[in-house]
């Protein structure tokens, strides 16, 4: 009684039977949001009913109800799921296909069993990523996030190490931020540091083939650069992609903005430079990812310099999304413009969360 009394003082007449109009809608809006009867049956003859999450890395979750978290389970092993749920599907050779799906049994993973819609059938190896079509930008990101820090006490030194990716998929275009960052010294001597910035346009343009563009910025201290600023242009081809390991290979041209430290004369430059490069990745349900990219920058204005740019991630899992990371980056100048260090060379383990 009493809160009725306080409801009616504070909630006038008109907008009252209005609230409650929108409170029952939002009450009907929520029990039927989202379809909760997705099935999926295993080859071992296992059966779930509940959510279908996603499939990513070989893994394919579900959430039912009494589920405290979605169970992960290995792409391969799934012999026919069902949903009346639409949702974003991404195949091995590239394209994007929105609409609902369903997976038939078979006993051989070449028959085109999955079935997209009413039109398109691919086998289920050909299906490398699933996402919900309702899903909100920030829910279709991907990558990862490492931290790693170490300390020797004989000397005071320590180290600390960041390094973080992530990436968004829409239709054939994927665009890729990374960051790799690097400190280190001792409580009262000299410390180095070192961070780049890695952004990365992909648009698939047919099975094998991709353009897009990159940027990057880096500063090294090592290799006393304040700053070097490169943009390019590239056309790739996948040469290896399957459902567990993707290698590609591309090349192109990029121009390069150089400032070096003032300490060794600050000079700027501006260079242009031809691209030749590889990219791989591999990962095993539940148990290990690893992911390299190598870059080499033969320069098209100062004869016999060559430029190269690596880093490679082992990744292996602890627990749930939790990993132990392996880190090594590379960074070579064969001729800098300046008395510099020609390597920057770093190793570093971790510990990383992906999403």
């Amino acid at each position: 009684m009493i809160w009725n009394g306080i409801y009616k003082h504070l909630v006038p007449p008109g907008p009252r039977l209005g609230l409650i109009i929108f409170l029952n809608l939002l009450l009907v809006l929520t029990a039927t949001a989202k379809s909760v009867d997705d099935v999926v049956v295993l080859k071992n003859g296992d059966r779930m009913t509940g959510e279908i999450k996603g499939l990513q890395s070989g893994e394919l979750r579900i959430k039912s109800d009494y589920m405290a978290e979605a169970v992960r389970l290995d792409w391969s092993q799934v012999e026919r799921l069902e949903s009346k749920s639409t949702f974003m599907i991404w195949l091995v050779d590239g394209k994007l296909v929105t609409d609902v799906m369903r997976l038939l049994p078979t006993n051989s993973n070449e028959v085109p069993n999955f079935v997209i819609g009413s039109s398109i059938r691919v086998p289920q190896l050909d299906v490398i990523r699933i996402t919900p079509a309702d899903r909100q930008f920030w829910k279709r990101l991907e990558g990862s996030i490492d931290l790693g820090f170490s300390f020797t006490s004989g000397n005071d030194q320590y180290q600390t190490q960041l390094t973080a990716t992530t990436t968004y998929r829409t239709g054939d275009h994927s665009f890729t931020a990374s960051v790799d960052s690097a400190f280190s010294g001792q409580t009262e001597g000299t410390s180095l540091t070192r961070h780049q910035f890695t952004f990365d346009y992909r648009k698939q343009l047919s099975k094998r083939w991709y353009v897009g563009g990159l940027v990057d910025l880096l500063r090294s201290d090592q290799q006393s650069l304040n700053l070097r600023a490169t943009a390019g242009g590239l056309v790739g081809r996948n040469l290896i992609q399957t459902e567990h390991t993707r290698l590609s290979a591309f090349g192109g041209v990029a121009v390069a903005r150089e400032n070096y430290s003032a300490s060794i004369g600050t000079p700027r430059s501006t260079n242009a430079d031809a691209i030749a490069g590889a990219d791989f990745a591999t990962f095993r349900f539940n148990r290990a990812d690893i992911r390299s990219r190598f870059s080499l920058f033969p320069s098209l204005t100062t004869p016999g310099r060559m430029r190269l740019q690596g880093t490679s991630d082992l990744r292996i899992k602890i627990v749930k999304d939790l990993w132990w990371g392996f880190h090594i980056y590379e960074n070579f100048d064969s001729k800098p413009p300046v008395r510099a260090d020609k390597n920057d060379l770093g190793v570093s383990t971790s510990v990383g969360w992906k999403f």
